[in-house]
């Protein structure tokens, strides 16, 4: 199977992934539960899908890149037959979860979770290798050719799920954005004005995130397996 081939089917399943996240995502629950300045976050909430279009969606964006840039440096490993050990820091500078890693987590365990994001990558690459070395030019037909049913809906199960990294250790990462609410909304007439000259906002939005990324991950693995069945059958 062509390297492009099998990137043009994670590719797609990323998408669903990210826009379902955008879907379920509520900017007016992340404003009050993870943001400071009170005062701002009233005025802010009134202008919810404004804060949506310039603050949230380029953060969604960050976190594709990231996930396609990190398949990558995977297809590489899993091309070169090289341990992904061999692959480690390129690995974890495209990891989203290790930018995420909040800095009061001790060295040790900060390790420990580094060692796991690895290890997820690993087993993410076993379970594709068939894939990449398949027969078939395009992905399905070297889906169905190499996995059984079972073994499509394992792989889709175990390595969709995105969120696990931050179930399994709670408190551990940290994700929030920093602006400044004059520029964000300087387009809205008269409130860019108003707030001119404010403090900077912080919205740490980790459990929005989690919350809006578990409803993404049931919706795109229910989707997928659809798309099993329908290949399967």
């Amino acid at each position: 199977m062509t390297r492009a081939a099998v990137r043009e089917g994670f590719e797609r399943y990323v998408n669903r992934a990210v826009d379902r996240t955008a879907e379920a995502f509520q900017v007016s629950r992340a404003l009050r539960e993870g943001a400071t300045g009170s005062a701002t976050v009233r005025r802010l909430l009134g202008d919810s899908e404004l804060l949506r279009k310039r603050v949230v969606e380029p953060e969604l964006e960050t976190y594709r890149t990231k996930v396609l840039s990190q398949f990558e440096t995977l297809l590489d490993a899993v091309e070169s037959d090289n341990d992904i050990e061999a692959s480690r820091e390129a690995l974890l500078a495209a990891d989203a979860y290790n930018d995420a890693l909040s800095p009061t987590v001790p060295a040790e365990q900060r390790e420990a979770i580094r060692d796991e994001l690895v290890a997820r990558q690993r087993r993410f690459g076993e379970a594709i290798a068939p894939l990449v070395s398949a027969d078939h030019d395009e992905f399905w037909p070297a889906v169905t050719a190499t996995l059984s049913r079972e073994g499509a809906v394992a792989l889709v199960e175990e390595h969709f799920a995105f969120t696990g990294p931050l179930r399994a250790h709670t408190g551990a990462f940290r994700m929030a954005v920093t602006f400044d609410p004059g520029e964000v909304l300087g387009g809205v007439a008269g409130l860019g004005a108003a707030l001119g000259g404010l403090p900077t906002v912080e919205v740490d939005y980790t459990d929005e995130a989690l919350r809006a990324m578990g409803r993404a991950e049931a919706a795109v693995i229910d989707e997928t397996k659809r798309d099993l069945n329908a290949r399967y059958d």
